[in-house]
């Protein structure tokens, strides 16, 4: 598969061939299947590694597509993107949520938790980043501990929000541990 095609016919397991966009650094890819895009590992990837920077422009309100970075702003595209600049730049957006994800996004960055193998999605968990979500969604991620609809962590439980303490990005982070600060309202009616 060459850099810079915009979908490659890539074996990705034994007689399984799909569709995919190799991103810059052949780190990651995007894969199409089943009428869905999905962001995915092209090699091993270690626990801890770095793994790409979220780029984008600033914004104050959340989008279906954007990612929460601070108490107020949101990486985000203004319109007028190609779809392959959008593969090769703005390829973090094709990142899905898992309630066991196996990055998580500090700042801007994006570091493996955890071992990720050649072709697994690369996911992490958006009530890690997202104050509320804009879109909220039922979540199909199969994990034991799946909470079933993901609406940002507004709207978590105490328990869950303690649960997510080792993925919390740094402007969720701060609730905890100032447990008598109210959670702001961070979009204006």
């Amino acid at each position: 598969m060459k850099n810079g095609s915009v979908f490659a016919p890539t074996e990705i397991s034994p007689g399984v061939v799909l569709p995919v966009h190799e991103c810059p650094e052949n780190l990651v890819g995007v894969v199409r299947a089943a009428r869905e895009y999905r962001l995915i590992a092209l090699r091993q990837i270690v626990s801890g590694e770095r793994m790409f920077r979220i780029e984008g422009e600033l914004s104050l309100r959340p989008s279906r597509y954007s990612v929460q970075v601070s108490e107020t702003q949101h990486v985000d595209l203004n319109p007028g993107h190609s779809a392959e600049e959008i593969l090769d730049r703005y390829f973090w957006r094709f990142m899905n949520h898992h309630c066991e994800p196996n990055t998580v996004i500090r700042g801007r960055e994006v570091v493996a938790v955890r071992t990720i193998a050649p072709w697994e999605d690369v996911t992490f968990d958006y009530n890690a980043t997202e104050y509320d979500m804009a879109d909220p969604f039922a979540c199909r991620c199969g994990s034991a501990v799946c909470l079933g609809e993901i609406r940002g962590f507004k709207h978590l439980t105490h328990e869950q929000r303690h649960r997510l303490r080792p993925h919390l990005s740094t402007h969720l982070q701060r609730h905890l541990e100032s447990a008598t600060v109210p959670l702001p309202s961070l979009v204006p009616a």
